[in-house]
């Protein structure tokens, strides 16, 4: 986010909060600290999330950080890529802990699963 962003972030958080002012003498520094925290946010999801603060922080103005939390929280707006790293990863650790227990006993249904796939696709029938 730069200069320009935050510059209309700041404005829309005056306009949506009446106690929410900045002195003419700090204006400067203000911007530099909220532009230093928001650099890897696009203006767009900055303006985004700051728009769902403000429907829920009804008393005081959200902080860049607070912006910041609400824009990379990993439940806003996760792309099908992101759901089926998440998953992926959520599995290798369901295995690594069946594994690292070592308790005897049926495979978990998503391991069953997945042979059963395999061994149906490989596996053809007698052609003969």
């Amino acid at each position: 986010m730069d200069r320009v962003g935050v510059t209309l972030l700041l404005k829309y958080l005056s306009a949506a909060y009446r106690s929410f002012r900045i002195d003419e003498d700090e204006v400067e520094g203000v911007i530099r600290v909220w532009a230093d925290i928001l650099q890897d946010i696009p203006t767009e999801t900055a303006m985004a999330a700051t728009r769902r603060l403000c429907r829920t922080k009804t008393d005081f103005a959200p902080s860049p950080g607070e912006i910041y939390q609400a824009c990379t929280d990993s439940g806003t707006e996760l792309t099908v890529y992101q759901i089926q790293k998440q998953e992926q990863q959520a599995r290798v650790l369901e295995l690594q802990e069946y594994h690292e227990t070592e308790e005897v006993g049926p495979a978990p249904d998503f391991v069953q699963k997945r042979i059963d796939a395999i061994f149906r696709s490989k596996v053809k029938p007698d052609e003969s």
